[in-house]
Order: structure tokens, then C-alpha cells, then sequence
């Protein structure tokens, strides 16, 4: 991806505007407050994906577009996984004068996350703003910290050059991810993209994906179950027709435009077409 490409005259002024903050010199304050506000205002979801996968087949996947990404969130029409969101957010950074490049972490298979790392001085941070977790904050890479939130508990620590995330699962810290921090080459990135549009390889194409981190809330919708996090505990509904889901996905994830109809139905044909 050439990240040197020039983007449309107004986008970073809309990126900008869709996540209410003003342009500033590179700092770590910003920094921070970028990525909160991506975090709040682009929820994670495979449904873009899913649709892709729909539109385009496995093989023949284009090149992620910044400038429909960003029309799709300002419509309220769409999130994104890690891939969608780090392109996005990466060009927006590097335009405002941030060094800044996308690197692999590996969940399930080598490469199946990507996150970014941001050189501020002599200290590096991570920034996870595609993860569908509470990462509000940059991350420092030479040192062990911990995010919490919502009643949810991750831990970052560095490990033997990279940067291992860990979850707190019935009370042990578990492994989830590990970044690698130097940058992700190219052909790594393309394998890997791909590789999430194949049935039964990702969650990405399977059964819809949305999530939404607040200030003061988690909420998750796996399949067709409904989970919401905050400090008062894990409350869980079940999600039982089209209806719903389309209402869930304005009223709890403020996305009233997610073709996620379409989705369903896309993964009904999908199914049968597997099971046959």
C-alpha cells in the first residue's frame, strides 16, 4: 500500500470532522485523543467484509479504498475489522505528520491481526484501534502495562522483541495476540487479507461481528447473541429475527445504515452452498 498517495482534497478535514477533534502537531496527547475518537465513533464489524467477500469472490479481492472507508463511517453505514480500520487510520496519521506503520499480530494464523506502531521521540506506542477491545489509550512498547475496562481486564508486555497481549479469562492472564513491532511487508499484508475472505478460515466470513466500545460500556453481538460489559456486570440477549438485528445495529451500535440484511441473507447462501 503506498501510503504516500495523495488523498482526495477534504479528507483529512472530513476524517477530522467525523472524529471531532482538531488537527494538531504530532504529541502523544494527540495521539491518545485520536484514538479514543476512533475507537468511539468506528465500531468494529465484519459485515463490510462479508458483503466484499459477496461482491468481489476470494480471488479477486481490490485494494482497500480510504476514501470509501471513510464515506461508509460518515454515512453510519459501516465499522471495520483490523485491516479496514488500520489503512484508514495509518493514512490519517501519516498525513498528520506522525511516524507511523502497520505491523502483523498473530491471533490464529501468522499475520491474522494488524495494528499500528507510532514513533513519538525514542519511545514507540501501539495502537489497536481494530481489535473490537477497549484500547482507548496508546500503548507503550518497552514496558508491561494494563488496560481496564467495562469489568474487562488486558495486559501488555513485551516479549523477546515483540508485544504479547493477554486477557484476563477466569482469573489467569491468558495469551491472545502478539505483535510483531517492525513493519509488515506488503506480500505478508496481501496473504493475509485474503486469507480472512475464505469461509471457515476467520471469523470474517462467518456469523455477523459487531462491537462497540463506549466510555463507560463493551457491547458485543456474536451471531445472534447480544453481550453487553460495564461495571454492574455481563448482561446477554439473544438476537431472534432480521428485525432485530437491524435494530440493534442502530439503537447499540449507532450504525443505522449497516446493510447487515444483506449480510444475513449473503450468509444463507453461503451456508448452503458449503453444506452442499
Amino acid at each position: 500500500m503506498d501510503k504516500q498517495k495523495r488523498m482526495p482534497d477534504g479528507w483529512v478535514e472530513r476524517y477530522l470532522r467525523l472524529l471531532q477533534v482538531d488537527e494538531e502537531a504530532p504529541s502523544l496527547a494527540a495521539l491518545a485523543r485520536l484514538t479514543r475518537s476512533q475507537l468511539l465513533h468506528v465500531p468494529f464489524e465484519n459485515i463490510t467484509s462479508l458483503l466484499r467477500y459477496r461482491d468481489q469472490g476470494s480471488g479477486v479481492l481490490l485494494p482497500l479504498e480510504p476514501e470509501q472507508m471513510l464515506d461508509r463511517w460518515e454515512r453510519r453505514a459501516g465499522g471495520g475489522v483490523c485491516y479496514e480500520v488500520v489503512s484508514t487510520f495509518e493514512r490519517l496519521l501519516h498525513a498528520l505528520g506522525y511516524q507511523v506503520w502497520s505491523v502483523a499480530g498473530q491471533i490464529s494464523f501468522p499475520g491474522s491481526h494488524q495494528a499500528l506502531v507510532i514513533a513519538l521521540g525514542s519511545q514507540q506506542y501501539l495502537v489497536d484501534a481494530g481489535n473490537g477491545a477497549p484500547f482507548f489509550e496508546p500503548i507503550p512498547s518497552d514496558k508491561t502495562s494494563e488496560v481496564h475496562h467495562a469489568g474487562l481486564a488486558y495486559r501488555f508486555r513485551p516479549d523477546d522483541g515483540a508485544l504479547l497481549q493477554e486477557r484476563l479469562i477466569a482469573e489467569n492472564w491468558t495469551p491472545f495476540c502478539r505483535y510483531v513491532l517492525t513493519p509488515q511487508q506488503p506480500a505478508a499484508f496481501d496473504a493475509a487479507y485474503r486469507r480472512h475472505h475464505l469461509p471457515r478460515e476467520s471469523f470474517v466470513i462467518g456469523p455477523p461481528v459487531v462491537i462497540r466500545c463506549t466510555l463507560d460500556a463493551v457491547h458485543a453481538l456474536r451471531g445472534d447473541e447480544l453481550t453487553h460489559f460495564s461495571m454492574g456486570g455481563k448482561q446477554v440477549e439473544q438476537i431472534t429475527d432480521v428485525d432485530a438485528y437491524q435494530q440493534v445495529a442502530g439503537d447499540v451500535f449507532g450504525l443505522p445504515a449497516l446493510p447487515i440484511r444483506e449480510a444475513l441473507t449473503f450468509l444463507r447462501t453461503l451456508d448452503g452452498a458449503i453444506a452442499a
